[in-house]
């Protein structure tokens, strides 16, 4: 007797796609600018970080977790980062080209390592390296949200915001780019595995 194909519309993929419509969003109300876009899109900003958290835990908890998840989920992560980092730069928090680390990353990441793994028969979820590198893009996007929310009151504290931004988006820009090395050692040992006969 076949076994049902489980559902594409789990409760943890709408969470998961929510990102994906929360990113344009977002990274338009950055470069509307001002008080409102900020505002907005930091709070839009925080609903994505939220859909993140509930995605993960309604899959373990509803044993909903499928590879689909495991494809989509790093993806609309990488989609919402790079729209807003990108926004962000354009809108003055940081210089753009700051940007270019983390669209290049996500690049290999998603053009490159996955596909080829996906050839060797491997799935690549996201890894504890891969979740850190999200952690602390989530933890910089809020107070950068915060910094330049407080400029738009007190432009006087730009002084220090800017090169406090410059510092925060350049260690995220390491991280994530740094986080991609055991994505490499792990297809480098699936290559080399004997395939099947």
């Amino acid at each position: 007797m076949n076994q049902p194909r489980p559902s594409f519309w789990t409760i943890a993929n709408v969470f998961t796609f929510t990102r994906f419509v929360c990113g344009p969003l977002c990274a338009a109300c950055f470069l509307m600018g001002g008080y409102w876009g900020l505002w907005v899109g930091g709070w839009l900003g925080g609903l994505a970080m939220f859909t993140d958290v509930c995605d993960g835990y309604f899959a373990r908890r509803q044993k909903q977790v499928s590879d689909i998840g495991k494809i989509f989920d790093p993806i609309a992560d990488a989609v919402f980062f790079v729209l807003v980092w990108t926004a962000l730069g354009l809108e003055g928090a940081f210089p753009v080209w700051l940007a270019l680390p983390f669209l290049a990353r996500e690049f290999v990441q998603h053009v490159y390592l996955r596909p080829t793994a996906a050839r060797h028969g491997l799935v690549l979820a996201a890894n504890f390296w891969g979740k850190t590198k999200t952690l602390v893009q989530t933890l910089v996007f809020i107070a950068m949200c915060w910094f330049e929310f407080f400029c738009e009151y007190w432009p006087s504290i730009a002084v220090w915001v800017k090169p406090a931004n410059l510092v925060m988006i350049s260690v995220t820009a390491l991280v994530s780019v740094l986080s991609i090395l055991p994505y490499f050692k792990t297809l480098r040992a699936v290559s080399r595995q004997p395939a099947a006969a």
